[in-house]
């Protein structure tokens, strides 16, 4: 970071608390919220407009996404992008990463059921094919 130009203040405040998908289990929601707000969460809310907020995890960059900060969380990869196109973005610089759109949830379901599809049909014909023992 420092040979790209990157001043990195790195928040030593622990787990953002999500850790896989444990905060998005049920029981441990409540928890996960707790250890985000234990350090990661009040850092970023306290975080100036125009800095970058960075976490490589995907984990943690959900937890700062959904948390109440009002931020998105950038991946490194998404920063050092962002300083190929020369001039820094102003303002929140997350806001000029372009990221696809989630997938609508039929969009999943066809998908899903394309890739099943070709399973269900050598299933059905080898099942024609079939001949019971005799006996």
């Amino acid at each position: 970071m420092r040979r790209a130009g990157i001043r990195a203040e790195i928040v030593d405040a622990g787990c953002c608390g999500l850790a896989g998908n444990f905060g998005f289990a049920r029981g441990p929601y409540e928890l996960s919220r707790a250890i985000g707000e234990q350090g990661v969460l009040p850092a970023v809310r306290e975080a100036a407009d125009d800095a970058l907020v960075l976490a490589d995890g995907f984990s943690c960059r959900t937890q700062i996404d959904q948390g109440g900060t009002g931020r998105r969380a950038m991946h490194l990869a998404e920063a050092l992008a962002l300083g190929l196109d020369g001039d820094p973005p102003t303002g929140r610089p997350e806001r000029a990463v372009q990221r696809p759109a989630a997938p609508a949830p039929t969009a999943r379901r066809l998908v899903s059921a394309a890739a099943i599809a070709p399973l269900s049909l050598s299933a059905y014909a080898a099942a024609r094919r079939y001949t019971p023992p005799k006996g």
